[in-house]
């Protein structure tokens, strides 16, 4: 067996259903707002107007979301584990550990999500699916479509975001396993990427949550 097909044996492996599934969980245990009940409500509204085939149209659009949202948390991921190498090494200063430059600005924003073929493409099919649809549409009914591609589009971000943190947090595992002080020598920047992401909150919001919480 060949380095490269133990490395593509390691990467299915590390992408399976169960990465995916943690990514979902962690979407799931935030609050969007009304991002979720809007698509709930938007979807159900749309499968009650449309015809047979817009709802093939429909649900083919989502299983294209669905893989846009895996691509985006793979990539997160290893952007991830580079952001924190990168920053471990002292290469990097950006207090997100790179996801806006490696994530955002290249998978989520034109025109560098153009090189990753096989999403863009998927990018345009959805946004052809929305459009003729959209166009058989009244306008109140056009703020249900709206409200499920919004929804859609948290979902994608999301996951990229959350592979990236994963990443990021594996990346210094590994590097703890070597040297155990790795997280202590680098404890400013690692709370700084996570406020910055919104994993954590200042101690004020904290204390702000409990009192509404008693």
């Amino acid at each position: 067996m060949q380095v490269r097909d133990i490395i593509s044996q390691m990467a299915q492996r590390a992408f399976s259903f169960q990465f995916h599934d943690g990514i979902l969980d962690m979407y799931n245990a935030r609050d969007y707002g009304a991002t979720e009940p809007d698509y709930k409500t938007g979807f159900n509204h749309l499968a009650s107007i449309l015809t047979e085939d817009q709802m093939q149209a429909l649900n083919h659009m989502e299983n294209t979301y669905i893989a846009r949202r895996n691509y985006a948390a793979e990539y997160g991921f290893k952007c991830g584990l580079y952001g924190a190498f990168r920053q471990f090494f002292g290469s990097s200063g950006a207090r997100d550990a790179g996801f806006d430059d490696l994530v955002g600005n290249d998978l989520l924003m034109q025109p560098r999500m153009q090189r990753h073929h096989e999403n863009y493409t998927n990018i345009e099919l959805c946004n052809k699916i929305d459009a003729e649809i959209m166009a058989t549409l009244s306008k109140d009914d056009q703020e249900h479509m709206v409200s499920v591609a919004c929804a859609w589009q948290q979902r994608v971000y999301s996951a990229a975001m959350d592979g990236f943190y994963c990443g990021y947090r594996a990346a210094y595992d590994l590097m703890e396993s070597i040297n155990p002080l790795v997280k202590v020598q680098n404890m400013d920047k690692i709370l700084t990427m996570e406020y910055h992401l919104g994993y954590i909150k200042p101690y004020s919001e904290v204390e702000r949550l409990q009192n509404m919480a008693a």
